[in-house]
C-alpha cells in the first residue's frame, strides 16, 4: 500500500468515527442528547492532534466550536464554516442504520451512508483534514484562518449567531467568509450536459406563509 492509499483509509476512518456519532438537533432543545456533542469534541480533538497544536480552539454558546490560525497578517481573515449537528433519523425510512457509516460498493463506486456524510460533516472533516495536513507541513497562512463550527445550524443556528457576536466584539472584519454550498449535480440545468458545480452567493432568509385551503367534501 503506497503513503497516499494509507493516508487516505486514515482519513477515511476519521471520517466514519465522526459520522457514528449521532450529534442530533432539535428544534425543541430539552429533546436534545448533549453528551454526542460532547464526544464529538472530544474525538475532534484526539483525531487532529496537529491542528490543535496550531490553533486556538474555544467552545462558543455551549457546543459550537471556534479556531483561530495565526497568520502572518490579522487583517481582513478567511472565516470557514461547517456544522457539527445533523436533522433527526426516521430509522425505518433507511436502508442501512443511520449511525453506522457503513460502505457500500468498491472502488469509485463506494459510498458512505450515514446521517450527516453530506450535511455537513462531510464539508467539516474536509477542512478538519486539509488543516490538520498543513498544520504538520509548518504552513502559515497569509491572514489569520477561522474555523466555524455551529452546533445548532439545523434548527436555531444560535451557535452561529453567537460566534459572530463574539468576532464582532474582537473587532474582527473577515474578508472572506465560506461556508457550505450546493453540490456537484446532473441534468438540474436547463440544456446543460455535464456535471455541474452549484454555488451558492446568496444568503437564505425566512418567511412566513398561512395557506388557506377550500374544497367542497
Amino acid at each position: 500500500m503506497s503513503d497516499l492509499d494509507a493516508s487516505h483509509d486514515e482519513a477515511l476512518a476519521r471520517f466514519r468515527e465522526l459520522l457514528r456519532i449521532p450529534t442530533v438537533s432539535h428544534a425543541d432543545e430539552s429533546l436534545i442528547d448533549w453528551q454526542p456533542f460532547s464526544d464529538f469534541h472530544a474525538a475532534v480533538e484526539r483525531l487532529y492532534p496537529r491542528l490543535h497544536a496550531t490553533l486556538a480552539r474555544e467552545v462558543v454558546d455551549g457546543h459550537s466550536l471556534l479556531y483561530r490560525w495565526p497568520g502572518a497578517s490579522a487583517s481582513d481573515p478567511l472565516v470557514v464554516m461547517a456544522h457539527l449537528d445533523v436533522v433527526p433519523v426516521v430509522e425505518e425510512e433507511w436502508g442501512h442504520a443511520p449511525f453506522a457509516a457503513e460502505i457500500v460498493g468498491e472502488g469509485e463506486d463506494a459510498a458512505i451512508h450515514a446521517r450527516g456524510a453530506i450535511d455537513d460533516k462531510g464539508s467539516l472533516v474536509a477542512i478538519l483534514e486539509a488543516v490538520e495536513q498543513l498544520a504538520g507541513e509548518g504552513f502559515v497562512p497569509a491572514h489569520d484562518v477561522y474555523l466555524s463550527f455551529g452546533h445548532n445550524e439545523e434548527t436555531a443556528g444560535g451557535g452561529a449567531q453567537a460566534i459572530v457576536a463574539l468576532l464582532r466584539e474582537r473587532g474582527v472584519e473577515p474578508g472572506l467568509v465560506i461556508d457550505e454550498g450546493g453540490a456537484v449535480v446532473d441534468g438540474v440545468l436547463p440544456g446543460v450536459s455535464v456535471p455541474t458545480a452549484m454555488v451558492g452567493v446568496a444568503e437564505r432568509g425566512v418567511m412566513t406563509l398561512h395557506l388557506t385551503a377550500r374544497e367542497a367534501g
